[in-house]
């Protein structure tokens, strides 16, 4: 991402139990005054940050969180406002505080994520899988116009933000190291389903 790290030391923290990871994609839906007012700032400015609630204290939030920026935005025929957001980075999340909006604040820095990776006969075989998975839900597929299949850290996050496990247990594959992690985990939740229905 182009920003550098000093432009983003403050921003809105949106609480929200989305596991997101770069290149990643969904859509919200927003309701609450204080929070329309938050996306008015993130389109013209450095956007905001996606983050689980703390467990023990809802002023705070998970150590960690997802920047997003708005890439699109539609009324709905509720009358209310959905926007798509695009995840640019990981992060780490300082103390919080709630601004004159009532909107959770915190002081960030970036966090590195994966770098790029070679291919191998799993991530093609993930691909493949994923890309079956675009062409059995379109309304989801629509989010990404320029799918990356050829990349396998894209299609390994996706996997990630896309099976149902707790969040809790995806966490571990925000840090920088874990890809080797999260495609060993991959190819025992998904690629050995796939060798399951093929035996058939």
């Amino acid at each position: 991402m182009s920003r550098t790290t000093e432009a983003l030391m403050n921003l809105v923290i949106f609480p929200l139990p989305i596991y997101l990871l770069p290149g990643g994609i969904t859509r919200l839906r927003i309701f609450e005054q204080r929070y329309i007012k938050m996306v008015k700032q993130a389109v013209t400015g450095d956007g905001f940050v996606i983050s689980q609630f703390a467990k023990e204290d809802e002023n705070q939030c998970c150590r960690w969180g997802s920047h997003v920026t708005v890439v699109d935005f539609q009324n709905g025929d509720d009358g209310l406002l959905y926007i798509d957001v695009k995840c640019d980075a990981i992060v780490n999340i300082g103390e919080t505080y709630r601004d004159e909006d009532n909107l959770l604040r915190a002081p960030i820095t970036l966090s590195q994520h994966w770098p790029g990776q070679p291919n191998s006969a799993n991530s093609q075989l993930l691909a493949d899988e994923l890309s079956k998975f675009f062409d059995d839900n379109p309304n989801y597929a629509s989010l990404y116009p320029q799918p990356e299949f050829d990349s396998p850290v894209w299609v390994c996050s996706r996997w990630l933000e896309l099976i149902p496990i707790n969040f809790d247990n995806k966490c571990c594959f925000i840090e920088p190291d874990s890809f080797s992690k999260a495609m060993s985990f991959l190819a025992t939740v998904i690629i050995e389903h796939h060798e399951e229905k093929t035996d058939l």
